[in-house]
């Protein structure tokens, strides 16, 4: 055999065990081997319950998995029992996917909870849900300004309707009272729902929802939008809180997914790009138009780093708001 035609067998058998490693490389790589469960903390219906049935919904139609995906509802103690349902009870479960919103976060402080967000295996925050600062249609303030001058003029004197006292709206409002240095007073509700139903009928003088809740309001002209948190290409016209005025930090309504401890890397890495590609899809970018949400993108470490920092800020309203429980 000559030397030329040792190398070009040399070349070949090279080339094979190449072809072999990239082969065994793509059979490694990790795919659901069952049912995928997502996992809502709230009831059918709800916010992140429908943006679960959404992406359950992308990701069959465009056979983005091989398996079946369904939604489970474990519902009670205020998230704490979806909470430890996927961390405790699934922990290294590869195929369990937890919808993680405000709440998720916010409940596991007020309830002293070891199944904070650090026990879980951040995926991906997908969207926002902005908010809105909106009086009845009727009302004599006609910008943010007005509103907050009739509080400084008579304190306590403008009441904010919203769900129970320590949710996303009255923290919203306790923000903004807090950096226009004036006092509001706030009635509670069972949840955003009845405080809208509250501003129509002139109950209490104004509301912080998100779009979803009090856009067709607005549209009907049956109420009318002060500020937003974002600026809103379906409301050019309504102002930012910054260019309002009032250029205060406010909390983020974010909408995340997040996993089992202990799953395998490849397995997180594999939920993160179709994470990626469902929010490519026209169908999510209708959903988010539909319910007036942003996009926000945050994988893996990016969306621990922001929880971190929110959890903060969390704690502090919390502490400021009287919400903390005393430790025994």
């Amino acid at each position: 055999m000559s030397h030329a035609e040792r190398k070009t067998i040399g070349l070949i058998t090279a080339c094979a065990a190449l072809l072999a490693c990239a082969s065994a490389a793509v059979a490694a790589e990790w795919a659901p081997a069952e049912r995928v469960v997502f996992v809502s903390h709230s009831s059918p219906g709800t916010g992140n319950d429908l943006m679960l049935r959404e992406i359950a919904d992308i990701w069959t139609r465009n056979k983005f998995l091989p398996t079946l995906i369904t939604v489970e509802n474990v519902t009670g103690g205020r998230s704490e029992k979806a909470r430890r349902y996927v961390s405790q009870q699934n922990q290294g479960n590869p195929h369990m996917l937890l919808a993680f919103t405000p709440a998720s976060l916010n409940q596991a402080i007020l309830g002293n909870s070891e199944y904070t967000f650090r026990k879980f295996t951040p995926l991906a925050m997908l969207a926002l849900d902005p908010v809105m600062v909106v009086v009845n249609a009727d009302s004599p303030h006609k910008s943010l300004k007005d509103l907050i001058e009739a509080a400084r003029q008579k304190p306590k004197s403008v009441l904010q309707g919203g769900g129970p006292y320590g949710n996303s709206a009255a923290m919203a409002g306790h923000l903004l009272q807090d950096f226009a240095k004036v006092q509001f007073s706030y009635t509670p509700f069972k949840g955003g729902g009845e405080a809208v139903v509250s501003l129509l009928g002139n109950h209490v003088q104004f509301i912080i929802e998100n779009p979803g809740e009090v856009g067709q309001h607005v549209k009907a002209g049956k109420m009318r939008a002060l500020a937003a948190s974002d600026k809103l290409a379906e409301f050019p016209d309504v102002p930012t809180f910054a260019a309002a005025g009032f250029a205060m930090r406010t909390l983020k309504q974010f909408r995340a997914v997040m996993a089992p401890p202990g799953i395998p890397a490849d397995a997180a890495r594999h939920y993160v790009a179709l994470l990626d590609r469902t929010r490519a899809t026209p169908q999510w970018k209708d959903y988010l138009q539909k319910n007036g949400m942003v996009e926000h993108w945050l994988p893996g470490a990016e969306l621990a780093g922001y929880l971190e920092q929110e959890e903060q800020v969390y704690r502090k309203l919390d502490a400021q708001m009287g919400l903390l429980k005393k430790k025994k």
